[in-house]
């Protein structure tokens, strides 16, 4: 039996992912990170979370990054369901930087008890406030925590800043604020390109090209390390690479000693603002996976990120790289049609295309 198997759902241009392994106890746990929209909740964390009812086991921990609907928005279908007893709460741990605390006693609690009103309630505002009507612990996510261990698999935090965090409740301080729920609010001049970029070549790219994504909401991303058994798993959600680049500079690491992983999950659906030389210069992986299909309003993913990884000066010459993408479709598979065949043995690399669940085998 492999004991640590993680997860990725075909969310769309969304992060919904699972982590199921045999902890230190000799028990199984299961981790679920975001949770995309509600279709992915619908087609597959609905039926997750009956198995492990089945098996009496519970939702160890539940990490939701940030308060964009690709996010969290499969999370609030199943707060709706707790609240009209279609489900059990199964989470052990929940991990969510609530934005804000409720003005007055749970007006989005009252609402969505009714599911044809529900829908005009903003998911993070449920979340928080059906997190705090049941006593559940809103400590802050954040760089200043201590490395988190459940029965042996440990995150160590690397986004967001405590600022960072303050920024985001800055922002939504006001109950009057409504929340950004959907990137295409307020799209940032720099977190992908204005056009796809995928008749460009890959060697033609300039890797140093380009703004950080100036989103609060993305900066505030509950970013981290998971380490078992020696095998770390870089969780990127849609962070800011320089915040990501200062944490990983303050724990030691740096060109001459990186941070050795045994798999990324790309930042921002691989957003070329989201993801720079320097971070990738602070990385030694041969395995990339962007959560993201080829039809999206962003045009995501951005060549220019995977130019990043692929091009980086600190990279291995010898080491291929796999990318793995979370959906199956003709501009995915096209995005290096204009390099020819020959790409994939010029910069030492393959992909990987599916239309289900990525499924990744890790010990």
């Amino acid at each position: 039996m492999t004991d640590c198997i993680i997860t990725f759902y075909p969310a769309g241009c969304a992060d919904a992912a699972k982590i199921r392994y045999k902890g230190t106890d000799g028990n199984m746990h299961t981790i679920f990170i975001d949770s995309g929209f509600k279709s992915t909740y619908d087609s597959f964390l609905s039926q997750e979370i009956s198995n492990l009812e089945k098996l009496g086991e519970q939702i160890d921990l539940w990490v939701i990054t940030h308060i964009h609907d690709d996010h969290i928005k499969g999370m609030e279908t199943y707060v709706k369901h707790i609240l009209t007893e279609r489900k059990k709460d199964m989470v052990g741990t929940w991990w969510y930087n609530i934005p804000r605390l409720p003005t007055e006693t749970f007006p989005a609690i009252k609402r969505a008890t009714s599911i044809s009103s529900a829908k005009s309630i903003g998911s993070a505002d449920l979340l928080s406030e059906y997190l705090i009507k049941n006593s559940r612990p809103v400590t802050a996510i954040t760089t200043g925590m201590e490395p988190a261990d459940f029965a042996g698999l440990t995150f160590t935090q690397l986004s967001p800043s405590p600022e960072d965090l303050a920024s985001l409740k800055d922002k939504y301080m006001s109950a009057d604020t409504l929340f950004e729920r959907q990137e295409c609010q307020k799209i940032s001049e720099a977190k992908s390109a204005k056009q796809r970029d995928h008749s460009t070549r890959l060697k033609d790219f300039d890797l140093n090209r380009g703004e950080e994504d100036d989103s609060v909401e993305n900066r505030s991303s509950i970013a981290f390390v998971t380490t078992f058994r020696e095998q770390n798993v870089l969780w990127l959600a849609d962070a800011h690479a320089s915040t990501i680049v200062t944490s990983l500079r303050e724990k030691g690491y740096s060109e001459e000693n990186p941070l050795i992983c045994n798999l990324v999950k790309v930042s921002h659906h691989g957003s070329i603002g989201n993801n720079t030389n320097e971070l990738f210069s602070l990385i030694r992986c041969d395995t990339y996976l962007f959560s993201v299909n080829g039809n999206n309003k962003h045009s995501l993913p951005d060549k220019a990120s995977m130019a990043r990884i692929l091009r980086n000066p600190i990279r291995p010459a010898d080491m291929h790289y796999t990318f793995y993408f979370t959906s199956d479709d003709n501009l995915l598979r096209n995005i290096f049609e204009v390099d020819g065949e020959e790409v994939f043995a010029e910069f030492n690399f393959s992909v990987s295309y599916s239309d289900k669940s990525v499924v990744m085998q890790m010990l």
